[in-house]
């Protein structure tokens, strides 16, 4: 199957760097990108909470993120959605006419994640696009951790 549009939907808010899932995420989709001629829509999903003074902005960590693909020639857009990351992803890959979805799973990180489960479960059965899924190592869910934002606030949209 030749791709046209993939979304690659990217966790950056919690984390103060590119979380070791999240590379792996762009790496395939450079792959696949160079491999097939498709655009790249990179989606960031931020809630409205202010981070701590001084650092980067997820518009800014999202820039960051995209700009490797960008070097390899890739066409690249960036969306920067506010809300619940399922209903913004649902709504990027409708309206884009994506036929490929790359997300990645963070793994369960406390009693808030266990409790509302995660953005890939709370997709609609009805999405009818591939959905490649990155899961991360025991060592990347370790770095990850260790990429989370200190005093990170337990309130975000998941799901």
């Amino acid at each position: 199957m030749i791709y046209e549009t993939i979304c690659v939907a990217v966790a950056l808010q919690r984390y103060l760097d590119v979380t070791p899932v999240a590379a792996r995420q762009r790496d395939l989709a450079t792959l696949i990108a160079i491999g097939t001629g498709a655009r790249l829509i990179v989606l960031s999903v931020d809630a409205p909470v202010e981070l701590l003074p001084g650092l980067e902005t997820t518009a800014e960590k999202l820039e960051r993120f995209a700009r490797p693909l960008r070097d390899e020639d890739i066409e690249v857009s960036t969306e920067l959605r506010t809300g619940r990351p399922s209903q913004e992803i649902v709504e990027v890959v409708r309206t884009t006419g994506a036929d490929l979805l790359i997300m990645g799973s963070h793994s369960k990180r406390g009693p808030l994640d266990v409790g509302l489960g995660s953005t890939v479960k709370a997709l609609p059965a009805d999405l009818e696009v591939p959905i490649l899924l990155v899961r991360p190592t025991a060592s990347e869910t370790n770095r990850a951790h260790e990429l989370i934002i200190p005093r990170y606030p337990m309130v975000f949209p998941y799901g």
